[in-house]
């Protein structure tokens, strides 16, 4: 099955179409797990008028704001329950699937053997192109590190969960303890890509992604800040082993918000 992550905050405008885009792919075997991260707007409003009682779709609404780390991981299983097998999917809420096939696309990946997959994004302005590092629009380069390849792993992102599940509980936090609020898109998953490698690792040509660029993007209001933690902190962590698919799902999840 595939358990599609959407989180949101402050995504009135955007949450509607997110969703109907998931409403509308031909492949129906999904369930999608919103977590409104203590928005101040009417996104929880919105998403629960646009899922319009749909029992794949769950809505689950923070207290206070934690990030997209704890979101994605810790509260994204608590509510999920996953199996190994499961392919998880991140669709952010301001951005949306651009093609009814988006699943199509990936069941015909994940049925080949593939463990992870990236790419295949449109930004909805162009201005975003002329922003962006060549890395955004091409394959992962394996000739040398992934952690010094900042945005090699972009939208459309897809894993499966036996992968997840292996990113060590410490790696979801700074150094002293507090749980990382981003960058999720490094922090989750360059472990991943290193855990499958190359031959697991698929990247997307087919263009199923709209990443949607507004004001409040992560990408502009958070990039210095994503830069200090990749320059001071991530890229001096050991790298995750290639491991085996046995070793994969022998091991037992230790995520925890008991520090």
């Amino acid at each position: 099955m595939f358990k599609i992550i959407t989180t949101c905050y402050n995504c009135e405008s955007f949450i509607g179409q997110c969703i109907e885009s998931v409403l509308s792919q031909k492949q129906t075997d999904w369930e999608m797990y919103i977590t409104d991260d203590a928005s101040t707007d009417k996104s929880v409003e919105v998403a629960t008028e646009v899922a319009n009682g749909d029992p794949r779709i769950k809505i689950i609404k923070n207290d206070k704001n934690m990030g997209a780390v704890y979101n994605k991981t810790f509260n994204f299983i608590n509510h999920a329950k996953p199996n190994d097998e499961d392919v998880v999917v991140t669709l952010d809420g301001d951005d949306y699937l651009g093609s009814q096939y988006a699943l199509c696309y990936l069941k015909k990946i994940y049925s080949q053997g593939y463990w992870f997959s990236y790419g295949g994004f449109v930004a909805t302005e162009k201005s975003f192109y002329r922003l962006a590092a060549p890395e955004h629009l091409t394959p992962v380069d394996w000739s040398k590190s992934l952690r010094n390849q900042r945005f090699c792993i972009t939208h459309f992102r897809s894993h499966k969960f036996f992968l997840y599940k292996n990113i060590k509980n410490k790696d979801l936090r700074y150094r002293n303890g507090l749980w990382f609020k981003f960058p999720e898109d490094i922090i989750l998953n360059i472990p991943m890509a290193e855990m499958a490698g190359k031959d697991k690792c698929y990247f997307l040509n087919e263009k199923v992604y709209c990443y949607r660029v507004h004001s409040n993007n992560d990408t502009f209001t958070n990039d210095d800040e994503r830069t200090l933690i990749t320059t001071n902190d991530l890229s001096f962590r050991p790298e995750y082993p290639r491991k085996t698919k046995e070793e994969l799902i022998d091991w037992e999840c230790d995520w925890r918000l008991d520090e």
